[in-house]
């Protein structure tokens, strides 16, 4: 009678467990923007020229969630330049040049939230974490429009910096859109580089990863 009693306790508890615990993943392909907007074009143009993809994850515990996910994207940024002291137009007519700076680089967030609408149709859920970035190879750089083969003795943009985010997400089926804005802790560019021609410039930039990131995923499983 115990060995039947804990065998269906025990049988209980696995269900329930089952029940409660959820385990997702898939892939999901979006846009960077830093301001969010309804208009059509606007979503078009952001979705072409700051396109983001990638894959995440989510594990459900009751209506407790981590999420982790990792996405590609591609960042720029244009300068124009301050020459420091006696580098002035030391061996060019452009005293301040135009600086382009474009890298590929990983977004890994990982985000810990709440699910507070659960039904068997519609899902939401709201998530807050870290979020780390990793700059790919080196970046590519043109000078006044130009690509010139710079080389840095470190490069300009940091190979890792860490940021913080928060997500709100609908999940309908197995259709999963989310949106979340993330706030960058550390600068993703140095403040002073060598430029060749010009050398020691001064960008004079506190660039960080502040943007919205709009993704639609599948989930897989």
């Amino acid at each position: 009678m115990k060995k039947a009693f804990l065998l269906l306790a025990v049988l209980f508890i696995a269900i329930t467990a089952k029940a409660q615990f959820d385990i997702c993943i898939g892939p999901k392909v979006g846009y960077q923007t830093t301001k969010l907007s309804t208009n059509r074009e606007i979503i078009k143009s952001d979705f072409k020229g700051n396109m983001t993809f990638g894959v995440f994850g989510r594990v459900t515990i009751m209506k407790v969630i981590l999420q982790p996910e990792l996405l590609y994207y591609k960042s720029g940024k244009m300068f124009e330049v301050n020459v420091m002291g006696d580098n002035w137009g030391l061996n060019n007519p452009i005293p301040n040049p135009t600086l382009s700076i474009s890298q590929s680089n990983l977004a890994m967030p990982i985000y810990l939230g709440y699910q507070f609408i659960s039904t068997p149709l519609v899902k939401m859920r709201a998530n807050i974490g870290p979020v780390f970035y990793f700059a790919l190879g080196q970046a590519q750089y043109s000078v006044n429009g130009e690509d010139v083969p710079i080389q840095f003795n470190d490069d300009v943009t940091e190979e890792m910096t860490i940021g913080g985010a928060f997500n709100v997400g609908v999940d309908l089926w197995r259709f999963t859109l989310d949106v979340s804005y993330s706030l960058g802790l550390d600068d993703v560019i140095d403040d002073e580089i060598k430029l060749p021609l010009y050398g020691e410039v001064e960008l004079g930039d506190d660039t960080r990863q502040n943007v919205f990131t709009v993704t639609l995923g599948f989930k897989l499983l």
